[in-house]
């Protein structure tokens, strides 16, 4: 912790349990509260003293990555979070622009910190229209409990928490809550609004094409356009048989022009446009593929940024007791930052820092390229309908110009005139067949477009019954493991509670943020206190024994000697929070503070820190306003 660029508080906290120790009142809960506002959680009540504190840095390892986490702190919640990519050394010599800025909340355009340390957690975005976005804060609150929040809840208290976001937060920590399910929700709005705009452009288009009386089919439309063209024909023949006469019987009779002239006009007209929307739609259609090109090399990266994160923590803890050569054995001393085999210097930390910074920024260019592609993709879709209507009218213009080249029209004759005239509504029929032929066409690719639509409906909702049922399953089996530890921490208590002696089944309701045993929740103060750690404590013991929990594997508590608490009974308990994490079967943290430490427990490999007093206090502040 710092206070105006001064080191207040500077403490390295180890794996396993960690015991911050003092008086009464001398500022463990500040510590406390300040570690939770560090990682991710949001306080607004908060100490005299801890406001004297300027900002908070933490590092943290995610997932075998090492990264600096830094939060300014004020009085007003919700504030923003920068991360490092790499260790507090490094990140305190690291000049401004090596640092990530995240706000509190996301929006469409910024992903917020909590979206960024769940990606490095592989933590889904739990999110919905009831319960909103599951947010670090959230998941936080059933990981830390604290002195303020009623001794009968399960939830770190906070004014506006809805029942649906409490149960969302813990089916999420259970492992009761499926990607897939999430994503295929995400789908499932996405095609309902899909399905809801192509019903209402299939009803327009009905409408439209309804008026005549006539349902105006494709294969209708080609058969009239094909009787059009017939009656063209027989006109052409007549128009040419008329010329003939004409030109026979007055060689010398003017001819008009004019037709050819305004035809030729038109078709160059129509041809410019073509030309002009073809040279459009060629350099989207090449911006297309090569984006798909560039998002594909995305995908990749990122799959290859996080394979290579998860191969380095895992072989880089391979070590070898005998030379693979040889079979001579191998020397333990070797120089730091070298390869204990061959002895050539390395220092894969950094490089392992970078990949924090790297797998942010790909993932967030991923998605703006991902964006940009969409919009890409509707314009082809516009411009391809646009040639098409411009190829139907410059089939009809260069047919009506190859009419007038091949029979000029004569201003002397009336029945040639007459002759023309009917070509001509003959021509705006064939037109107007093109516009209703593409309006059916339309209709026919919409119906199949709903029809698809409709079916990926269906199978996503059929896939997400499976997923939900998979989901509950792995719930109750949650359940059962998070109870027995529970019930093994009541027993193992000293024998102050009747209930806990005979515990036979521990009742636990995120909703409802109720706690219980054997079906009663009254119970004395300091055994209230007692069974809520044990849940706590209970909750961590059983995700490090199972890795379907998406719990952090790490606990905080400050409330083990609260409400008149003996020191016997306070002392029985540390020693069982110390059994919990000798029996955990993965790395972890557990982090409590107490002012009646057991003796045996007081030992530099379970303690954080010296033990502060009032005199000697935990931050490094002179002021007597501490609270504890």
């Amino acid at each position: 912790m710092e206070r105006l660029g001064k080191h207040v508080y500077d403490e390295k906290f180890h794996k396993g349990v960690n015991i911050v120790r003092g008086d009464n009142s001398s500022g463990k809960s500040t510590i406390l509260n300040l570690l939770y506002y560090g990682i991710g959680g949001d306080v607004s009540d908060w100490s005299p003293v801890a406001l004297l504190c300027t900002r908070v840095l933490t590092e943290v390892e995610l997932n075998g990555q090492v990264a600096t986490l830094s939060r300014e702190i004020v009085s007003k919640a919700g504030q923003p979070m920068d991360i490092f990519g790499g260790p507090m050394d490094d990140a305190l010599r690291a000049p401004t622009g090596e640092w990530r800025r995240y706000p509190y909340r996301r929006s469409e355009t910024r992903e917020s910190f909590s979206q960024a340390l769940f990606r490095l957690l592989d933590v889904p975005e739990a999110t919905s229209e009831a319960s909103g976005t599951v947010t670090m804060h959230q998941l936080l609150r059933l990981m830390y409990a604290d002195q303020l929040s009623p001794v009968g809840t399960l939830f770190k208290f906070e004014q506006f928490d809805p029942p649906v976001l409490r149960d969302t937060v813990g089916r999420l920590i259970f492992g009761a809550y499926e990607n897939e399910h999430y994503a295929n929700e995400l789908n499932l709005r996405q095609l309902d609004k899909d399905f809801e705009a192509v019903s209402l452009e299939l009803s327009s288009i009905s409408k439209i094409l309804g008026q005549t009386g006539q349902v105006e089919t494709t294969s209708w439309l080609a058969s009239e356009g094909a009787h059009l063209e017939a009656e063209r024909n027989a006109i052409e023949a007549e128009i040419a048989q008329v010329e003939e006469s004409i030109y026979v019987s007055v060689v010398n009779e003017k001819l008009s022009l004019k037709a050819q002239e305004a035809a030729y006009k038109e078709v160059q007209d129509v041809q410019a446009r073509i030309t002009k929307v073809n040279l459009s739609y060629n350099a989207l259609k090449f911006e297309i593929a090569d984006a798909e090109t560039f998002i594909n090399d995305l995908r990749n990266k990122l799959q290859a940024l996080q394979d290579s994160s998860s191969t380095s923590n895992a072989f880089g803890k391979i070590s070898f007791q005998y030379c693979p050569a040889c079979y001579s054995p191998i020397e333990d001393d070797h120089p730091a930052h070298s390869c204990h085999l061959c002895k050539t210097p390395y220092d894969s930390e950094r490089a392992r820092a970078r990949l924090v910074n790297l797998i942010n920024d790909t993932s967030r260019q991923l998605r703006q390229s991902e964006s940009i592609q969409r919009e890409r993709l509707v314009e082809q879709s516009e411009l391809e309908g646009k040639l098409k209507g411009l190829h139907a009218q410059w089939n009809t213009t260069s047919k009506r110009l190859s009419r007038a080249v091949r029979t000029p029209s004569s201003e002397a004759r009336e029945r040639l005139r007459e002759l023309q005239r009917r070509s001509g509504y003959i021509d705006r029929g064939l037109e107007d067949l093109a516009a209703k032929e593409k309006m059916a066409s339309t209709l026919e690719a919409l119906t199949n477009q709903k029809a698809a639509i409709n079916a990926k409906i269906t199978r996503l909702k059929e896939r997400n019954k499976l997923l939900a049922a998979s989901m509950e399953a792995r719930l109750s089996v949650a359940y059962k493991e998070v109870e027995d530890e529970v019930l093994d921490f009541l027993r193992k208590d000293l024998p102050r509670e009747d209930a806990f002696i005979k515990a036979e089944n521990v009742q636990f309701d995120f909703a409802a943020n109720r706690l219980g045993v054997n079906h009663e929740s009254y119970f004395s103060a300091s055994s209230r206190v007692i069974l809520r750690n044990s849940f706590f404590v209970g909750l961590f013991a059983a995700a490090t024994k199972d890795p379907s929990f998406r719990h952090f594997r790490f606990c905080l508590l400050d409330t083990i000697e609260d409400k008149g608490m003996q020191d016997e009974r306070s002392h029985n308990f540390q020693r069982l929070v110390v059994s919990a994490s000798q029996a955990a079967k993965c790395e972890h943290q557990v982090i409590f503070g107490t002012s009646m430490i057991a003796p045996d427990l007081d030992v530099d490999t379970l303690t954080v820190g010296h033990y502060s007093t009032r005199e000697r206090r935990t931050l490094a502040i002179g002021t007597t306003d501490n609270s504890d």
